[in-house]
């Protein structure tokens, strides 16, 4: 009820969905024009970096950092223990006994399939980054193992290799009575665990700090690039997770942390290097990071541990136990080593989100799904229909509220024509129609703000699931986790040209989707603002040219997300009567035109207010009836008392 005609005048063109919707439009834009170009201008200045550092006479270049050399060149400077097991092979290096080369043996580069994945290179190669171990000492004198140091295998065993199940003892001597040993065990999936042991000969006491830590020169190869995927250091202790991105780090090179659980390391789109120590010792956890010092050096990013201090009697030794993981974010896989060993929040390793409640489910469903079927496709098909039945409650509501929009639309449009450019009683007369009717527009508002958080855990797992890289769907996707390889500008390859790199690429299923928009959009009823309007008819169009270059997989659900809200919406305004018409019909653009010469108005927002208000201060009959004094009864005349009358 209108109590405030003032109010019909204010050009308020608040709306709770076109919000959502504008947000979440201008965060894609932003993304795909802002984040997208930032990431591709950094890898040019990399990349002129070192081909500035190329132009340096041979004098200057032995000065600086050398330029990055081939990654096997690089491997070859120093002996090598092998290691392999049936998920990751590689070397550990005899010369500083870093973990520098490691590589997945069942995930590509691409779908060639020719090129194994690298997690681990050594420094000097391209994209450096390795895990070391070793102690330190405040006491100067006490020499400790050090990146020239040269470590031998225990046993004589100079053609070792490291097998899963199988361990191997290297060793150095200081010179000073003191043998450090490191003792390692590769399990059958991703776990190295390194025991590190120190023998005390010398004669006297010495104290020593544990450390092992992970480093990275540079940024990595496969750069993910958006906020919706964090990337970088990140690590859990103190009961708190702590995710620092590339860009934070370089603003706080330092954050320590200490408690006696956690897990520390630096994570990618879809692979894991992390440290986990041994539990019942307070560790130090520390994020550090390190800025070029000169022309043609890498930044430096590094995740470390450093154990309390241990005091080592001579003739005594002491040892600490340190777990390497590297590899993919596997859930399954990761949440084994969780329980095996007792590592609080490793899941955390995946980026579930704010919505961790129902990324993670929806996680589990996929996956189970995709083991199911054997196709990640059908998999987040049937993902996508357990979604709508689980809103369709939600979804109901909205549907029918729609629907009892759609049906009074030519009485509306009357309206529109009676009252022509009065925007106070046009929306006083809408607003009428709507009581009468008993429809209430923000019927349908609530349902669809609830659904979002939904939309954005699916999004959330679509972009977080491994089991989504290089897994093809029916037809022409080949990869998942990949944009639409097809083009509306070459009719899907049907012409044999490739449009250039300007062009965006709008390949088949983003124009299926586009199809359904438009279709939604038509069934639903019409708004009687100008600026929604226009919204409206844009907001397919912006969908499709955003969403064509994310994965395809997330094109596919958003696709066989609106054929079934389609066939759910449609059978419900069936069944109230109402027509559908998949095409815009002459009364429609009739009230189109109208809406586009007429005045804005807002019968929607102006309901939502009066609801609020009746809610907050009650409803103004009712505080009237209140308010009103109520009359006390007048007193009834007293009767005179006189003798009483003889008969």
């Amino acid at each position: 009820m209108i109590n405030d005609p003032d109010r019909a005048q204010r050009e308020d063109t608040r709306n709770m969905i076109l919000f959502v919707i504008a947000s979440l439009v201008i965060w894609l834009i932003y993304d795909h024009l802002v984040l997208q170009p930032r990431m591709k201008a950094e890898e040019t200045a990399r990349k002129a970096a070192q081909e500035a550092a190329a132009q340096l006479t041979p004098a200057e270049a032995a000065a600086l950092n050398p330029l990055p050399r081939d990654r096997e060149a690089v491997l070859g400077d120093s002996p090598r223990l092998s290691l392999a097991n049936t998920e990751i092979e590689g070397s550990i290096a005899l010369t500083g006994g870093r973990v520098d080369d490691i590589r997945l043996r069942r995930y590509f580069q691409t779908l060639e399939k020719k090129n194994p994945v690298d997690l681990l290179s050594p420094a000097g190669s391209t994209y450096p980054r390795y895990a070391e171990f070793g102690w330190v000492s405040a006491d100067e004198s006490v020499k400790t193992p050090g990146k020239e140091s040269r470590w031998a295998v225990a046993g004589n065993q100079a053609d070792a290799t490291l097998t899963q199940g199988g361990t191997v003892t290297l060793f150095w001597e200081n010179g000073q009575g003191i043998r450090f040993e490191r003792i390692l065990t590769l399990d059958d999936h991703f776990l190295l665990t390194v025991t590190q042991r120190v023998v005390n000969r010398s004669g006297k006491d010495v104290t020593l700090h544990p450390y092992s830590l992970i480093a990275q020169q540079g940024l990595p190869a496969e750069l993910f690039g958006r906020y919706i995927i964090h990337e970088g250091p990140i690590g859990y202790a103190g009961d708190k997770l702590t995710e620092l991105t590339y860009k934070k780090i370089r603003k706080e090179p330092l954050t320590e942390i200490e408690s006696p659980r956690g897990w520390i390391g630096l994570t990618e789109h879809y692979w894991f290097t992390g440290l986990i120590p041994q539990e019942g010792t307070n560790i130090k956890y520390r994020y550090i990071y390190t800025a070029p010092q000169m022309t043609g050096q890498k930044e430096r990013f590094q995740t470390d541990m450093t154990g309390m201090a241990q005091k080592i009697a001579t003739g005594g030794e002491a040892q600490v136990v340190t777990h390497l993981f590297v590899g993919p974010k596997k859930l399954k896989q990761i949440e084994r080593y969780e329980k095996a060993l007792n590592i609080p929040h490793f899941d955390l390793t995946l980026d579930f989100g704010m919505y961790y409640f129902l990324t993670k489910p929806f996680f589990y469903i996929l996956e189970f799904f995709g083991r199911l079927t054997g196709n990640m496709g059908i998999a987040l098909i049937i993902l996508t229909v357990i979604v709508r039945i689980a809103v369709f409650p939600l979804a109901n509501t909205s549907f029918k509220s729609f629907a009892r929009l759609k049906k009074i639309a030519p009485e509306m449009q009357e309206l529109r024509t009676k009252y022509g450019d009065d925007r106070q009683k046009l929306q006083e007369a809408l607003v009428k129609l709507y009581e009468k009717e008993k429809v209430n527009p923000a019927a349908g508002c609530f349902p669809i703000l609830v659904q979002i958080p939904i939309f954005f855990a699916l999004y959330k797992v679509l972009q977080i699931a491994i089991e989504m890289r290089h897994e093809p769907f029916f037809g022409w996707i080949p990869d998942l986790s990949a944009a639409d390889p097809t083009t509306i500008f070459n009719l899907f390859g049907l012409i044999p040209w490739t449009p250039p790199s300007f062009v965006p690429m709008i390949g088949a299923w983003p124009c299926m989707m586009l199809v359904f928009m438009l279709i939604q959009r038509q069934m639903n009823p019409p708004p009687q603002d100008k600026t929604q309007a226009l919204m409206m008819n844009l907001m397919p169009f912006f969908m499709t040219f955003l969403l064509a270059g994310f994965a395809s997989g997330l094109v596919i659900y958003w696709t066989f997300s609106n054929a079934l809200s389609i066939l759910q919406q449609y059978i419900i305004m069936t069944r109230m009567g109402v027509k559908v018409h998949f095409l815009r019909t002459k009364e429609e653009k009739e009230m189109e035109q109208q809406v586009a010469a007429g005045p804005a108005v807002h019968p929607k927002l102006e309901m939502i207010e009066d609801q609020v208000e009746d809610a907050l201060f009650g409803k103004e009959d009712e505080k009237d009836a209140q308010d009103k004094p109520v009359s006390k009864p007048k007193p009834k005349p007293k009767k005179k008392k006189g003798p009483a009358k003889k008969p």
